[in-house]
C-alpha cells in the first residue's frame, strides 16, 4: 500500500500540468489534428496508434523532461519513497493522458475496439521509452522521438531494407524499427497478436526500470553539483 501511495503521489502531478502548462493545449491540438485526418479518410487504426504514441511522448516530456523536473528527484527521494515508485508515477502521468487522447480520437473517428487497444499498447510502450529518453537528454530527446514516431514509426523495416543497396543508415533505421516500440508492430494488437502485446508490455516495463535507475543516479549526483 505504501508503494501505491508513493506512485499516486507522483501521478497526481498530471492534473496541474494539464491545466497550468502547455501540456493540455498540446494534447488538444494533437487530438484535433488526428481527428481531422481521421474524418478525411485516414485509417482509424492509424489514428489510434498515433494518438497513443505521440500522446505518450508528450506526456513523458511534460512529466520529466524539464531540468527542474529532473532536479526535483533528489527532493522527492528525501521523502519515504523509492526511485521505482517515482518512475512508475511519472510513467502513469504520461500514459493516462495519452490513453484518454487515444480513446477520444478513436470514438470521434469511428469506434473500433481493436484500434483502441492498439493505441493503448502504443501509449504504454512509447511512454516508457520516452520517459527514459527524456531523463537522459531532456525535451530534445522527446522532440526527436515525436518526429520519428510521426514520420517513420508506422513503416515496416522490410520496406526500408527492401530497396536495392539500402546502405548503413537505412539498415540502422530498420533495426531500430524492428527492436524498438514502433507503430507498425502494434497494429497487430488490434487482431489480438500476443507477440505484439508482449512487445509493448516489455518496452513499458523496460522503460520504467531504466527510468528508475536514472532517477536514482540523478538524485545521488544532485548534492555533488552544488
Amino acid at each position: 500500500m505504501h508503494f501505491l501511495r508513493c506512485v499516486l503521489a507522483e501521478w497526481s502531478l498530471v492534473r496541474p500540468r494539464l491545466l497550468r502548462t502547455r501540456f493540455g493545449a498540446c494534447l488538444l491540438l494533437l487530438g484535433a489534428a488526428l481527428v481531422w485526418l481521421g474524418n478525411r479518410g485516414a485509417d482509424p487504426l492509424a489514428v489510434a496508434l498515433h494518438a497513443g504514441a505521440l500522446g505518450g511522448v508528450l506526456g513523458a516530456a511534460f512529466a520529466a523532461g524539464s531540468s527542474a523536473d529532473r532536479a526535483a528527484f533528489a527532493i522527492a527521494l528525501a521523502h519515504p519513497t523509492t526511485p521505482f515508485a517515482v518512475a512508475c508515477g511519472r510513467w502513469l502521468s504520461a500514459v493516462i493522458p495519452a490513453a484518454g487522447l487515444t480513446i477520444a480520437c478513436t470514438a470521434l473517428v469511428g469506434w473500433q475496439t481493436g484500434a483502441a487497444a492498439a493505441g493503448l499498447a502504443a501509449a504504454a510502450a512509447v511512454a516508457g521509452c520516452a520517459l527514459a529518453a527524456v531523463l537522459v537528454a531532456g525535451t530534445g530527446a522527446a522532440l526527436v522521438l515525436f518526429l520519428c514516431m510521426a514520420l517513420a514509426g508506422a513503416v515496416p523495416p522490410e520496406t526500408i531494407v527492401g530497396v536495392a543497396e539500402p546502405g548503413a543508415a537505412r539498415l540502422a533505421v530498420a533495426s531500430v524499427l524492428e527492436l524498438g516500440p514502433a507503430l507498425w508492430r502494434y497494429r497487430e494488437v488490434a487482431t489480438g497478436d500476443p507477440g505484439a502485446v508482449l512487445h509493448a508490455a516489455t518496452w513499458a516495463a523496460l522503460g520504467v526500470v531504466l527510468a528508475s535507475g536514472l532517477v536514482r543516479r540523478r538524485a545521488q549526483s544532485a548534492p555533488k553539483s552544488k
